[in-house]
């Protein structure tokens, strides 16, 4: 009772807030009231609340979309394709048996005959009200005699959540487990190699950009440029084994992902980070040359002021604005994992789960990964609207 309690509450002060927020900032109240204007009628905040509201929209239209899209999968050739991949030796199973069996498991998959009905349903589950989740199973029993088949509904338990996105049934040892369950745990594996990744990409990718950009044309310059055309030149699974014949057989890392061992993630974080720093590199020296040849940096050199001042305190700050809009989306991208990488490694993550999710019909988690996803950029890139806004004073998100 208390997680409805807390969870409704909750839904009704965000609900107050936004239409507070939305009558403050189009003056119909507090008008006169300087303080909670600059607060709750914010350009930023008020922006902010719009882009959250159009991405919901946009997440509920993917997610219809995919589920439309599975259940046209799900009924190709009168259902028969799907019956014969979830059920074990359909072939040599008495037909009746087979049909039931694949009923059974249309039944713990939530999969009717009315498609609508189970959109709704759908979204219900993963809508953020608190809701009771019983868990259970359906077993079908066969009739000798009279060929009749019967269903019956096992409750093996229930648990009070706030987004429901369904059980697995058919990726490895998943046996009935919460898709919510299910992807964190394969998110922490991700995430650990994915962050040693981001740090590597930027500790390594902002420094060797400014180093190209301060000495253009020179020999660092040069090898950069070299190494990021063939970033740009080798398909990255390639270059995903390149690094990994240099990393574990010539430099001797792990190659195989081992659960509490750090050197088995320094080879697959640093394949990412050596890969991605490319791109950084790439832009910081882009963005560095325009600054270079700007109006205050020539007025700057007028002054009088050294080379270094106008680096650190004019050029770097201006050219790294873009880029720092980036940052959120790399860290909170490395929850998601990369399927090439993870396959060369063997790390048991998330870009793994999602083609063993396909290949095996485990439609509740393909679509609970595709919904993380699609909040997991959302999330970026407002952070990264924010970050830019922060930093930069001259973006502002009024109309007028």
């Amino acid at each position: 009772m208390a997680t409805y309690i807390i969870g409704y509450l909750l839904i009704i002060l965000v609900v107050a807030f936004v239409v507070f927020v939305e009558l403050v900032g189009h003056k119909v109240i507090f008008v006169n009231n300087a303080r909670i204007q600059t607060i709750f009628g914010h350009p930023l905040l008020r922006y902010s609340l719009r882009r959250i509201g159009s991405a919901i929209i946009s997440i509920l239209l993917a997610i219809t979309a995919t589920f439309f899209l599975i259940r046209f999968k799900v009924d190709a050739n009168g259902g028969l394709d799907f019956c014969k991949k979830v059920v074990t030796n359909w072939d040599k199973m008495n037909e009746t048996i087979a049909w039931a069996q694949c009923a059974a498991t249309k039944a713990n998959l939530g999969i009717t005959e009315n498609w609508f009905v189970d959109l709704f349903t759908y979204f219900f589950n993963i809508l953020p009200f608190p809701k009771t989740i019983c868990v259970s199973s359906f077993e079908s029993v066969v009739d000798e005699i009279t060929g009749s088949v019967q269903y019956y509904e096992v409750l093996t338990g229930c648990r009070t959540t706030v987004m429901y996105l369904g059980r697995a049934f058919f990726i490895t040892a998943a046996n009935g487990e919460f898709v919510t369950d299910v992807i964190f745990s394969k998110m922490g594996v991700s995430f650990e190699v994915g962050i040693i990744a981001v740090l590597v990409e930027i500790f390594l990718g902002y420094p060797m950009g400014m180093m190209m950009a301060r000495r253009k044309d020179g020999i660092f310059d040069r090898i950069g440029n070299a190494y990021i055309i063939s970033i740009d030149a080798i398909p990255g699974v390639a270059y995903y084994y390149i690094w990994m014949v240099i990393l574990c057989t010539l430099i001797g890392l792990p190659r195989k992902y081992e659960a509490g061992n750090f050197l088995t993630l320094l080879a697959p974080a640093l394949t990412m980070g050596f890969t991605g720093m490319a791109g950084i590199a790439l832009w910081v020296r882009r963005y560095m040359l325009d600054e270079f040849n700007s109006d205050y940096v020539k007025f700057a050199r007028s002054k009088g002021l050294s080379e270094n001042r106008i680096l650190a305190v004019h050029i770097l700050r201006n050219a790294i604005v873009p880029l720092v809009r980036s940052i959120p989306a790399a860290v909170l991208g490395a929850l998601l994992g990369t399927f090439y990488l993870e396959k060369i490694y063997v790390i048991p993550g998330v870009g793994g789960l999602l083609v063993d999710a396909n290949d095996k019909s485990d439609f509740y988690v393909l679509q609970g990964i595709i919904i993380v996803s699609a909040l997991i950029s959302v999330v970026s890139y407002l952070l990264g609207d924010i970050v830019t806004a922060v930093i930069d004073p001259r973006i502002s998100f009024s109309k007028e």
